[in-house]
């Protein structure tokens, strides 16, 4: 089981990196589009770049983000209640994540191959869109293994960091 949450957790962490590098491109991107439209001579497909990479960003951050805790948490119902009524809400909510995180992922992956097979792409820079949404798809899968991970640290006594 230390191995399955290891091997989570460090994927996690790639698709962090990744997110990074995306949102290093985003910033890079615009720079540059900033700069050459100043002197007459704009980026083509800039706007593109940037929604890309903002899907990009968005999705794969999120399971790192959930892995760390670094989301935002509204605790004013929930300290209110009991330690075992905190873990009961605890594992619910990660039972339904892991629920809504599986039907996207799994969406996302038909949508990719409706994607694929009528060939879309991109206005300007003729970018195909599957890719991005079959990444989308592989991050939401991330997302549920995450919350699964998390319940298999509660479900052995680790209230803290499940």
């Amino acid at each position: 089981m230390g191995a399955f949450i290891n091997l989570v957790h460090r994927v996690d962490l790639y698709l962090h990196y990744v997110a990074g590098a995306g949102l290093v491109v985003m910033m890079l991107a615009t720079m540059a589009d900033i700069i050459l439209r100043a002197a007459g001579h704009p980026v083509v497909g800039v706007i593109e770049i940037v929604s890309f990479c903002g899907a990009v960003v968005i999705g794969l951050a999120i399971p790192h983000s959930t892995a760390k805790k670094v989301h935002i948490a509204v605790d004013f119902l929930t300290d209110r209640l009991t330690p075992r009524g905190r873990a009961r809400l605890a594992v619910i909510t990660r039972v339904m994540g892991i629920a809504l995180f599986l039907f996207a992922s799994y969406n996302f992956v038909l949508y990719s191959l409706d994607l694929w097979r009528a060939k879309e792409v991109s206005g300007a820079l003729r970018i195909p869109f599957y890719p991005l949404t079959m990444g989308l798809a592989f991050s939401c899968l991330m997302q549920a293994l995450t919350l699964v991970c998390q319940l298999l640290t509660l479900a052995g006594g680790d209230k803290q960091n499940g």
